[in-house]
C-alpha cells in the first residue's frame, strides 16, 4: 500500500514534468507541513480519515496559516487522494474531506494612495536592494501594474518602435503599452547586458532550462516581497507593500481617475468586465 509521502511526491514530480511550479510548490509545502504535524512515514491513504484532516486543519490556523492557504492545500490533498481512489487505495474521498473548509475566504486587497505612492517613488534611499525593490515596484505600477512574473520574462525582443508587446503568463492574452521616458528611466537602469540573455531586465540572470529559471524567479520575488516590506516599513506606510500592490494601485487610481472600467480590464487583461468590477470592489 502506497504511503501518503509517496503519493504527494509522485504527485508533485509530475507537476513538475507539466512545468506547473506553481501547483508543486504547494504539494511540497504540504507535504513540509504534514512531516511537522505527525509521523507520515508509514502513513498509508487507508489510513487517513475525516478526523486527521480536521486535526490537520487545526495545526495549520494554529501554525499561522490562512484559511485560503489551508483550503488550497485540501483541495490538493483530495486531487491526490481522488488518484488513489481510482487505484483502489481510499474509499468515498468526499467523506474524508468533508469537515474541512475548501472554499475561497475575499480577502480585503490593498492599494496605495496618490499620496503614498509618492512616498515610494520620491524615498531618499541609499540601500541598493531597497532602490532596486522601489524601483520595479514604481515600472510595475507605470507598466499598468504588470504582475512580477511577467516583469520578469520580459524578452529584448518584446519591445518594437518603443512599444512593449508581451503575453500574460496567467491568461496568454497580449498586452501592448506605449514606453514613456520615465518608464525607459528605470528600464534602462536594470537593463541584462548579457547579450547571451533573451531577457530584458535583471532578474533571472542566468538563463537555463525552465526549471533552473524559475527557482530563480521564485528567489527573486522572495527577495523582492523582503525588501518591499522593510521598505514599507521604513515609510510608516499604513499598506504592506508586495509585488501585487503594485498591480492593485494602478487599478484603483485609474478607477478614481475616471478611466472606463472597459480600459482598466483591457489593461489588467481580464477575461470579462465583470471580473474588473469585482476586482475593483475588493480593495479598501
Amino acid at each position: 500500500m502506497k504511503t501518503l509521502k509517496e503519493g504527494i511526491v509522485a504527485h508533485a514530480d509530475s507537476l513538475s514534468e507539466l512545468f506547473k511550479f506553481s501547483a508543486e510548490h504547494t504539494c511540497r509545502s504540504i507535504l513540509h507541513s504534514l512531516e511537522e504535524f505527525t509521523n507520515i512515514e508509514l502513513l498509508t491513504f487507508k489510513d487517513l480519515t475525516a478526523g486527521f484532516f480536521l486535526g490537520f486543519e487545526h495545526y495549520l490556523w494554529a501554525s499561522g496559516c490562512s484559511r485560503n492557504t489551508s483550503a488550497c492545500y485540501f483541495r490538493a490533498l483530495r486531487a491526490i487522494c481522488k488518484g488513489a481512489e481510482r487505484q483502489g487505495m481510499v474509499k468515498d474521498v468526499k467523506k474524508l474531506f468533508c469537515e474541512v473548509f475548501m472554499g475561497y475566504e475575499e480577502t480585503k486587497k490593498r492599494a496605495l494612495s496618490i499620496e503614498q505612492l509618492r512616498m515610494v517613488a520620491e524615498a531618499d534611499l541609499e540601500e541598493p536592494s531597497l532602490v532596486m525593490a522601489r524601483d520595479l515596484f514604481i515600472l510595475s505600477y507605470y507598466l499598468r501594474g504588470i504582475p512580477f512574473i511577467d516583469l520578469a520574462y520580459l524578452r529584448k525582443t518584446d519591445i518594437h518602435d518603443n512599444v512593449l508587446c508581451y503575453r500574460r503568463s496567467k491568461t496568454g492574452r497580449m498586452l501592448t503599452i506605449t514606453l514613456e521616458p520615465w518608464m525607459w528611466e528605470i528600464i534602462e537602469r536594470y537593463l541584462c547586458d548579457d547579450l547571451d540573455s533573451p531577457y530584458l531586465l535583471r532578474i533571472i540572470r542566468q538563463p537555463g532550462s525552465i526549471p533552473e529559471e524559475r527557482r530563480q524567479y521564485e528567489s527573486t520575488l522572495r527577495l523582492y516581497n523582503k525588501h518591499l516590506y522593510r521598505l514599507s516599513e521604513r515609510l510608516g506606510l499604513e499598506v504592506r507593500l508586495t509585488s501585487y500592490v503594485a498591480r492593485h494601485t494602478w487599478a484603483t487610481l485609474a478607477y478614481n481617475e475616471d478611466i472606463p472600467v472597459s480600459k482598466i480590464s483591457a489593461g489588467l487583461s481580464h477575461a470579462s468586465e465583470e471580473i474588473t468590477h469585482t476586482y475593483l470592489r475588493s480593495f479598501s
